[in-house]
């Protein structure tokens, strides 16, 4: 397979990722890739410069750098594999992921935006384990799926027996009648 079909395989499966899920957002999909591309490539940085903290003689953010760039690498490979094309296993890594419900990569990031915090707390530090946060939170979103109808949201605010009504019998709901939310 030459590099040109690489590319364009990993484009069109870009595309059409999410044809079998449920009806997602296009501003949450295409949103919480781009900013966990961002918060990868926060991350390389951020690593690096704790990581060079070593030359100075500061050994507490070491480690707390490497999980960084670590870090970095994966959300860079599993938000944006068109940027490891030359890797060959990074894109099985990222088949993988693909395959999984939203809510593990939402566990997952917001997990592993902690670690480097606990271990090194300082603005960059900070920084770029709130944007892995973030979009952790984004694929929490995700998961949710899809806010339901307004009939499918009536049926369930209504009361199903008549043994027990709120409002002393009033049948209504408040989507049908907005005089009962409405300020007097």
């Amino acid at each position: 397979m030459s590099m040109g079909d690489k590319v364009t395989n990993l484009w069109k499966r870009a595309s059409d990722e999410d044809e079998n899920r449920e009806e997602i957002p296009w501003h949450l999909k295409y949103g919480s890739r781009t900013l966990g591309t961002f918060a990868g490539i926060v991350n390389l940085f951020t690593g690096i410069w704790n990581g060079l903290g070593l030359i100075f003689l500061n050994t507490d953010c070491l480690f707390g750098g490497i999980l960084q760039l670590l870090l970095g690498i994966l959300l860079i490979a599993l938000e944006a594999p068109f940027l490891c094309v030359f890797i060959d296993y990074m894109q099985k890594v990222s088949d993988v992921a693909e395959n999984k419900p939203y809510w593990t990569r939402a566990v997952t990031y917001a997990g592993l935006s902690l670690v480097p915090l606990l271990l090194c707390f300082g603005p960059s530090t900070l920084i770029a384990s709130a944007l892995v946060f973030c979009t952790g939170l984004l694929y929490g979103l995700m998961s949710v799926g899809k806010k339901g109808s307004r009939e499918d949201m009536g049926a369930i605010a209504s009361p199903v027996d008549n043994v027990s009504q709120p409002m002393g019998g009033h049948h209504t709901t408040l989507m049908e009648d907005p005089d009962v939310w409405r300020p007097t």
